[in-house]
C-alpha cells in the first residue's frame, strides 16, 4: 500500500451517517467484541509514512518530506529508539522484500537504501528531472517509484534495475497520480492505478523484464482510489476506495472478482498478515462505538476482532499494519481539527489495545484565619480531554457540593483541557461537605467517574 494520505501535503505540485459494519460491545456470535483504543502520542514533528520491521522489533516513521527532518526509528509500541540524520526529507519508507534494506523516498527526487541493521545508507536510486516520486515498491529484483509531473510531461513509474542509473520511465499504465503496491510473493508484478480523477482503472503491470508490460487491466473498479495492498502470497489485492463503501479484492494476476471484505464507510486502508492469513481493513472516520478496524480471516467475510478510535481521531491513510501472523496490528490517527497530533494505535487477538481510562481527582482545603469557612476546591485529570478547537469533541465535568445529604449545589461546569486543572473556592455551611466531581462522556466512550472528598466546619 503506497499512497500515504495527507503525506503528500508537502508537495505543493500534488493537490489533492455512519451506516455499514457497526459494532457496539458483542452483539451477536458473529461480531467480535468492539475494543477501544486511545493510542500513543508518536516522537515526530512531521508525520508521513510507518514501516513495520518485525524481526528487529521496529518501527520506522518518515517525516518531513523535503525538509532536514531526520527518519525516525522506535519499538514496536512507538517509543523512541534511535534518529537517523544521514536519511532526511522522507515521504515514504518501505522494507525490501528480503527485509534487509530499507528503501527511503527522499526530497521527492530520489530514494535511498538504507541498511536494516545498521542504519546506515548503501545506495541510491535517483530520478529524472520533472518526476516528483513520493513512493517506492521492491517488486522483484527491481525497484519501483511512483511519481507526479513536476515538468517531465505527465506523472508515472520508474523501475531502476540497479542504483546509480537511469530508471524506464513508464507512463502505458496510471500516469497521473499512481498508487502501488507489490509483495514478495508477486514475483515482480506490481498493481498500480490513479488516484485524482474516478473512475479507477486497475492494472497488473510485470515489471521484471526490459520494458514493464501491462498483464492485465479492469476498468471501473471505484471511485476515488486510495490505496491497494497485495497479499505477501501474490494471489490476491485489496482495494481501497471512496466508494463503494467496502474493500473489493481481486484475483492476481487476472484481477478476478475475489472476496468483498465488508467495512461500511468511509473506507481508509487494508492490510495483511505476512503469511496471508489475515487481512485488515479500515475506516477513515467513523463516529463514536463503531468499528474503526475489523480484521477478517482471508476469503471470509465475517469479521474477527474490531476496534475503536475515539471520535474525531481519523485514520491517516496507508498506515495500517499487520504482523506476520496476523495477531497484531498499527495504526496512525491524527486529529481531525488541527492534523497535529499523531497517535498510534497498536492491537490485535494477542496484544489489547491501550484502553480508555478516566483519571480525574478531587482535593480540598479549608483557608485560615478570616477564610477558615472557606473551602478551596482543586480537580485534576489527565484524561480524558478535550480535542483542541474541537466543538464535537468537547468534554466537561461538574463540580457538586452537598452538605450533610443535602441536595447538590453545582459550583463548577470545566472542559476538560491539556491544563488539567480546576481550581475554585466555596462557602462552606456548618456540618459535613461532600466535594463531587461528576464527568460522564456523552459519547458513551470513557468511563464515568465521581471522585469526591469532604470537609467539615
Amino acid at each position: 500500500m503506497r499512497l500515504r494520505g495527507i503525506a503528500l501535503g508537502g508537495l505543493a505540485l500534488i493537490t489533492m451517517v455512519s451506516t455499514g459494519v457497526v459494532l457496539a460491545g458483542s452483539s451477536s456470535a458473529d461480531e467480535p467484541e468492539l475494543l477501544k483504543s486511545v493510542g500513543t502520542q508518536l516522537p515526530v514533528q512531521d508525520f508521513r509514512a510507518i514501516e513495520l520491521d518485525e524481526d528487529r522489533g521496529r518501527l520506522y516513521l518518515a517525516q518531513g518530506a523535503g525538509s532536514d527532518l531526520p527518519l525516525v526509528v522506535t519499538d514496536l509500541d512507538g517509543v523512541l529508539k534511535t534518529k537517523v540524520p544521514a536519511v532526511t526529507g522522507a515521504s515514504d519508507v518501505v522494507l525490501s522484500d528480503d527485509r534487509g534494506t530499507l528503501l527511503v523516498t527522499q526530497d521527492f527526487d530520489h530514494v535511498t537504501a538504507v541498511d536494516a541493521d545498521t542504519l546506515v545508507p548503501s545506495a541510491r536510486y535517483d530520478a529524472p528531472a520533472g518526476a516528483c516520486v513520493y513512493s517506492a515498491e521492491p517488486a522483484g529484483d527491481k525497484i519501483v517509484g511512483a511519481y507526479v509531473d513536476c515538468g517531465i510531461g505527465s506523472g508515472g513509474l520508474l523501475v531502476w534495475s540497479t542504483p546509480n542509473t537511469a530508471p524506464v520511465v513508464y507512463t502505458g499504465g496510471p500516469n497521473y497520480h499512481p498508487v502501488i503496491d507489490a509483495s514478495p510473493g508477486g514475483r515482480g508484478l506490481i498493481v498500480a492505478g490513479d488516484t485524482g480523477y474516478s473512475p479507477v482503472s486497475t492494472y497488473v503491470i510485470d515489471v521484471s523484464g526490459a520494458t514493464p508490460t501491462i498483464v492485465s487491466k479492469r476498468d471501473n473498479t471505484g471511485s476515488n482510489l486510495i490505496d491497494y495492498t497485495l497479499s505477501p502470497d501474490g494471489t490476491e489485492v485489496v482495494e481501497t476506495v471512496g466508494s463503494p463503501y467496502e474493500h473489493h479484492s481481486y484475483r492476481l494476476p487476472d484481477l478476478s472478482d475475489a472476496t468483498v471484505y465488508p467495512s461500511g464507510v468511509y473506507p481508509g486502508d487494508a492490510a495483511w498478515s505476512g503469511d496471508s492469513s489475515t487481512v485488515a481493513v479500515a475506516r477513515s472516520n467513523t463516529g463514536s462505538n463503531d468499528a474503526d478496524v475489523l480484521f477478517y480471516a482471508k476469503g471470509s467475510t465475517t469479521p474477527t476482532y474490531a476496534v475503536d478510535f475515539r471520535r474525531g481521531d481519523v485514520l491517516w491513510q496507508g498506515t495500517l499494519l499487520v504482523n506476520s501472523t496476523g495477531t497484531r496490528a498499527w495504526a496512525v490517527t491524527y486529529d481531525d481539527v488541527y492534523q497535529n497530533t499523531q497517535l498510534l494505535h497498536s492491537f490485535g487477538p494477542s496484544h489489547p489495545p491501550k484502553a480508555p481510562t478516566t483519571d480525574i481527582d478531587i482535593s480540598a482545603r479549608t483557608g485560615s484565619g478570616k477564610n477558615k469557612s472557606t473551602a478551596y476546591v482543586t480537580v485534576t485529570w489527565t484524561s480524558p480531554m478535550s480535542r483542541p478547537g474541537g466543538s464535537t469533541n468537547q468534554q466537561f465535568l461538574r463540580v457538586y457540593a452537598s452538605t450533610d445529604g443535602a441536595t447538590e449545589r453545582l459550583i463548577g461546569n470545566p472542559e476538560l483541557t491539556a491544563t488539567g486543572t480546576f481550581t475554585t473556592t466555596y462557602a462552606l455551611p456548618r456540618g459535613t461537605t461532600t466535594l463531587t466531581a461528576r464527568y460522564t462522556d456523552f459519547e458513551n466512550w470513557y468511563p464515568s467517574a465521581s471522585p469526591t472528598t469532604s470537609l467539615t466546619r
